[in-house]
């Protein structure tokens, strides 16, 4: 208590790299936290069409049964099937120009046996292109998702109650989850938490897209929770529209599991 009034206290709980764009991710004990407030790691390859143009989960569901880890020998990709991605290399002279929403990132594209696989995985011809460090200059974005397990909570209560499944984490494709002790959807009144040596500034609410309506089972595309989190925005006069999770950038040196501050 301090003046009278309870704290909300903001714990590290989870954090999540997902080293190729739209596709599950690792978890991690520790992140570490670029220049320009991203996480290092995160997003530095990507899957496009032969054009070079960006592929995602909403134009490709089945991405989402897919997951990459950084592992001692390079990147790892498992497929829906269990099997594993040949680990990729960088090709000399196999520049890519990928394009997206106007801006567009210099790649090195990562070779044939991995494309194949990765085709044969997501049903479509597509590349995998390492973008690197370009990946953290991504004009426009905010490049840290964070999410509450007190909003997820509220979220699951109203789905039970409506005679609809619950959600788990991963479906919004978070960077970090935050637990502690604080009211759902606190994190939109927060501007920034401070913890020991490293800091995140939340910019804005996260307004969301399909994503979270595809399966992680069987990448289908469902109703909810985007449904829910329509309805329980308009309930919050300050909310964006279909908002759930806070767009950040980081400060400092590094993020690390159990990391906490009040605010």
């Amino acid at each position: 208590m301090t003046g009278g009034l309870t704290m909300a206290v903001f714990r590290i709980e989870t954090i999540f790299i997902y080293p190729v764009r739209s596709i599950g991710g690792m978890a991690v004990a520790e992140a570490q936290i670029t220049p320009g407030g991203s996480l290092r790691g995160d997003r530095e390859w990507v899957v496009v069409r032969p054009d070079g143009s960006l592929l995602w989960q909403g134009d490709i569901p089945r991405m989402t049964l897919l997951s990459a880890s950084i592992e001692t020998d390079g990147l790892r990709i498992r497929g829906h099937d269990g099997g594993v991605g040949p680990v990729p290399r960088d090709i000399a002279g196999g520049d890519v120009a990928v394009r997206q929403d106007g801006y567009t990132l210099a790649g090195i594209d990562q070779g044939d046996e991995m494309a194949e696989w990765l085709g044969a995985q997501l049903e479509t011809p597509c590349r995998l292109v390492r973008v690197g460090e370009e990946a953290h200059r991504w004009g426009g974005l905010n490049p840290i998702h964070a999410v509450s397990l007190a909003s997820l909570a509220a979220l699951n209560a109203r789905l039970v109650s409506a005679g609809e499944a619950a959600v788990e984490v991963e479906r919004f494709r978070a960077n970090v989850v935050l637990g502690g002790s604080h009211a759902a959807f606190a994190e939109e009144a927060a501007d920034e938490l401070v913890f020991e040596d490293a800091s995140l500034v939340l910019r804005e609410p996260c307004v969301r897209c399909e994503l979270p309506n595809i399966s992680r089972v069987d990448a289908r595309r469902g109703k909810q929770p985007l449904k829910a989190i329509g309805m329980m925005s308009r309930s919050r006069p300050a909310a964006r529209p279909a908002s759930f999770g806070t767009y950040c950038t980081a400060k400092g040196t590094s993020l690390r599991l159990g990391m906490s501050t009040e605010v």
